[in-house]
């Protein structure tokens, strides 16, 4: 059982499957994080250019999916492989700076942006691939405010974050479980979702 945990930054996806993998024996796969475009000066992640953006996104896509095919019998991924381009499109897109609604970096990118088309055409090759990677998607809606102080990513753009990523899943077709409530009742039905085809193996 292949399963993507998704939702936005602070959704609570770490948590959850944390406590999915000691139920269900699953594996858990991460992506890494997003680190220092290479060949480049270390820099906060904000201060990225738009290709240095882009290479990340390449970057971290790759080693999500080496992370993912080291576990062939069934994981639980915590995000997806559509995760880091729901992120950088977002943030060329609407210029939000990743860590505040206030005083937002300005990012254009006007519809003939070469970046945004090339955003676009990395979103197409990575939503084909997501489809054939999982047997289900979990979503985590956005429930909870970050507590985090300074917050590192902004209220606004994690809602049009994870709006993104779920218009992106529906309009493919692909099958979207949502699941809420507190810890313990999406753990159990998270655990409705996985521990049959667990069993089954």
């Amino acid at each position: 059982m292949r399963i993507a945990v998704v939702g936005a930054y602070g959704a609570g996806k770490t948590t959850l499957i944390r406590a999915a993998t000691a139920r269900t024996g699953l594996p858990a796969a991460h992506g890494t994080p997003m680190r220092d475009p290479h060949g480049s000066r270390p820099k906060p992640l904000e201060e990225a250019s738009e290709s240095e953006l882009i290479q990340l996104v390449v970057r971290r896509h790759a080693e999500r999916l080496l992370a993912e095919a080291a576990h062939p019998e069934g994981f639980l991924s915590d995000g997806s492989l559509l995760h880091e381009w729901v992120y950088a499109t977002v943030r060329l897109a609407v210029g939000l700076h990743p860590g505040s609604d206030r005083g937002p970096q300005l990012v254009t990118a006007a519809p003939d942006n070469p970046y945004r088309s090339v955003l676009d055409h990395l979103g197409r090759e990575f939503l084909h691939r997501a489809l054939a990677s999982y047997d289900a998607f979990v979503h985590l809606p956005v429930a909870f405010p970050l507590h985090d102080d300074p917050p590192p990513i902004g209220e606004h753009f994690r809602t049009l974050s994870d709006r993104l990523l779920l218009d992106t899943l529906h309009s493919s077709g692909a099958a979207v479980h949502t699941i809420t409530g507190g810890p313990e009742e999406r753990l159990d039905t998270l655990l409705d979702l996985t521990l049959p085809a667990v069993r089954a193996r």
